[in-house]
């Protein structure tokens, strides 16, 4: 067991969004070990010292596909023509709690959510971008490779995500 102090992304980053860069790694769409959280994380770790040498906040990463995966530590949701998409299960992803919890919010706030192969491309034009995992829960992705994603702001769905997301904590939580 290794344990480190947390220290969670400042508020003004759930409003205005973070700042990510595609990887130069590459993730295994056939290895076992993404799907599973394991001490092995050297993709992750390299991935995340891109990022740091870039300036930005996280690193995303692509599968030996050239399909998108996930970023160094969190799963990836995009959203374009306000269809929720998230990579599917075997693109070298682990199946985070969060992800599926978004998933399921998706469909209650009647906003249709896919897990498919998402390329490069469609990642460079979403309309909207967001990360999630159970620390950062759901964090919007603003500018990629130094380029807004949309209007370079958080996005509606992503908003409304984040909004009922937080809502469920606090109803769970009280």
């Amino acid at each position: 067991v290794i344990a480190a102090k947390y220290t969670p992304h400042p508020q003004e980053k759930y409003r205005s969004g973070v700042k990510a860069i595609v990887s130069s790694i590459r993730r295994n769409s056939q290895s076992p070990i993404p799907a599973h959280k394991t001490a092995n994380a050297l993709e992750s770790l390299l991935a995340h010292q891109e990022a740091r040498t870039a300036g930005v906040d996280d690193a995303i990463l692509v599968n030996d596909k050239g399909l998108l995966a996930e970023a160094r530590s969190s799963n990836v949701f995009i959203v374009n023509q306000g269809i929720l998409k998230t990579p599917k299960l075997g693109s070298g992803i682990l199946n985070g709690v969060i992800r599926q919890i978004v998933i399921e919010l998706a469909g209650q706030l009647g906003i249709q959510a896919v897990e498919t192969d998402i390329e490069l491309n469609e990642l460079r034009n979403a309309d909207e971008v967001f990360l999630t995992n159970t620390m950062i829960e759901i964090l919007p992705l603003t500018i990629l490779d130094g380029k807004p994603i949309g209007d370079g702001k958080p996005g509606t769905i992503t908003r409304r995500l984040m909004t009922a997301y937080k809502d469920i904590v606090l109803k769970e939580t009280s």
